[in-house]
């Protein structure tokens, strides 16, 4: 498994000869404070190489670093563009088509550019035509407010907040009567910005703004009915699937594509297979945890959780049971399965986190992504072991684990995945072949 990357800031500053001397070291030293004591610190890399920027020297950095934010701090002049440096230290400009050209040529990596310079609205309007989230300044700022402005936003994405919220905090923070300009930092938004795709299964309801792609399957499924009617294998085969490789060829790779939707577990998996990280997906969804609700990514670095097999029985055969109980004990269900369902098991295993089942046992998308690579490893092992072919998958777990595992699960056969249609009664939903 490849190790991920981390998510690079990349700080440029300039404050040339003959301009008014701003905090820039200290704004610098925030920000990286700010990254080292979040939640997800290991998550993020600051990269302060920037100083004194030229243009050259920030269009390089740029080019090297390949970074994910870009955060500018020094001067700005409004349509005249941004302060940087030349080779002197005296001040030249920087016009507005000429940083937009640099951002587009780098769309597809970066995602947000942070302008903590006076008038730098002006730049912020043309940047966004290519990169998705851009802030910047309408008016002058103070050396107070520019700092606590970064800061705060640092703090809210260090843990693991989306651009949106980081920013609305970062203004919340220079709202305080002494400062009182959370008015001047302005984002920017691109039009094309956050792809999405809802798919309807239990309950058809609206997310927000129009996504780019909808699917309607809510004919499909019914969670009122006794027992839940769940589409059959040959409606996956011939409608659903179809329906989700028809879907990915509209929206694009190296973005993040938001997936909402009342849908059974065992969906959230086979969405997952269709859209593999490996041919450059990155997945994000709501999740609920104990206090409130998060988006959570499915490119974060994962956590030290992991799987531990609690029981294990059988033979060598064809068909494995994996019952998975993440958000509660699953043990008694393996056991009801194996003596109502018409299919033999030859094997079957039942595994929990480290860290028990309930509420507690995911708290972030990184515990998630961990867990999904954990479960595969085990499918592959408990495959390997007892020379199975199929694997019957029983998932007691939060959407958001089985739509990460879903991306996850390549090579370990064909893989069934049941889903729970009334108490201690599953039926298999649908049929993944992995190859």
């Amino acid at each position: 498994m490849p190790k991920k990357s981390k998510r690079r800031i990349l700080v440029a500053s300039a404050n040339p000869k003959n301009t008014t001397q701003l905090r820039l070291d200290e704004e610098i030293k925030q920000i990286k404070q700010a990254i080292k004591q979040a939640k997800k610190r290991n998550e993020f890399e600051v990269v302060d190489s920037c100083l004194a920027a030229t243009y050259r020297d920030l269009s390089v950095a740029v080019l090297e670093t390949n970074p994910h934010i870009v955060h500018f701090c020094g001067h700005g002049e409004g349509d005249a563009g941004l302060v940087l440096e030349d080779i002197t230290g005296k001040p030249t400009l920087v016009d507005s088509n000429t940083l937009a050209g640099l951002f587009e040529l780098f769309s597809d990596q970066v995602e947000c550019v942070l302008l903590n310079a006076c008038y730098s609205e002006k730049q912020a309007d043309v940047i966004v035509q290519h990169i998705d989230y851009v802030i910047g300044m309408n008016q002058s700022i103070g050396d107070r407010a520019a700092i606590d402005f970064a800061t705060g936003f640092y703090d809210a994405l260090g843990d693991g907040r989306d651009y949106e919220f980081a920013y609305k905090f970062g203004r919340n923070r220079i709202s305080l009567p002494h400062i009182n300009q959370a008015d001047i930092p302005v984002l920017k938004k691109n039009p094309n910005i956050n792809p999405s795709i809802w798919i309807h299964g239990w309950k058809k309801q609206s997310y927000g703004d129009a996504p780019t792609v909808e699917l309607d399957w809510t004919k499909y499924f019914d969670i009122s009915s006794q027992p839940r009617r769940i589409a059959k294998q040959e409606t996956w085969d011939n409608i659903l699937q179809p329906n989700l490789i028809e879907a990915r060829e509209k929206l694009p790779e190296n973005k993040v594509i938001n997936v909402r939707g009342m849908i059974p577990l065992t969906a959230a998996v086979a969405i997952g297979t269709i859209f593999q990280d490996t041919i450059g997906y990155t997945l994000q969804t709501q999740q609920r945890t104990t206090s409130q609700y998060n988006f959570w990514r499915s490119d974060s670095i994962p956590s030290n959780a992991e799987f531990t097999v609690i029981k294990e029985d059988g033979e060598v055969g064809k068909n494995l049971l994996v019952v998975i109980g993440i958000t509660g004990n699953a043990s008694e269900d393996l056991e009801v399965l194996r003596q109502k369902s018409a299919t033999l098991f030859n094997a079957a295993i039942y595994i929990e986190p480290d860290s028990g089942t309930g509420e507690r046992a995911i708290s972030s998308d990184s515990d998630a992504i961990a867990l999904a690579i954990s479960a595969k490893e085990i499918i592959r092992q408990y495959r390997q072991k007892y020379r199975a072919s199929c694997t019957h998958l029983v998932l007691y777990a939060p959407f958001s684990f089985c739509l990460f595992l879903g991306q996850r699960l390549r090579a370990v056969g064909d893989v069934i995945c049941y889903e729970r249609v009334a108490d201690w009664n599953y039926q298999p939903s649908v049929k993944l072949c992995t190859g």
